[in-house]
């Protein structure tokens, strides 16, 4: 197995762990807008490792494991940004999400190209 491979799982675990997470916050956080459209949006990482895991030749999957993580650490920090400044409130799950989606990405990066390459 491929070090770009290897990557790809811990990518898919990650994923898997913060689609738990992004759902778990609404027990601990309450069920305020934005934590519901962060745990609905969330979910879909449980689908997405899943399928990184799984399909590991695929560029798709792939481009949606890049992109997606992207949007999703990018409307993280804002929201981050809002719930502390309007609501005074630190919401450690946000950070935690942040923190995945920023080692997520780089490595779906390096496995759509080597994957491009093997083509």
């Amino acid at each position: 197995m491929e070090t770009h491979e290897k990557l790809r799982i811990v990518a898919g675990i990650l994923l898997i762990i913060s689609a738990i997470t992004h759902v778990s916050q609404i027990y601990f956080y309450g069920t305020d807008w934005h934590t519901i459209v962060a745990a609905v949006y969330g979910a879909s990482y449980a689908i997405l490792g899943g399928f990184l895991i799984y399909y590991r030749k695929n560029k798709l999957i792939t481009l949606l494991c890049i992109f997606l993580p992207a949007i999703g650490g990018s409307l993280g920090m804002i929201r981050f940004f809002t719930v502390v400044i309007l609501e005074g409130i630190y919401n450690f799950f946000i950070i935690f999400h942040v923190i995945v989606d920023i080692i997520v990405v780089p490595i779906c990066i390096y496995s759509y190209f080597k994957i491009r390459k093997e083509d």
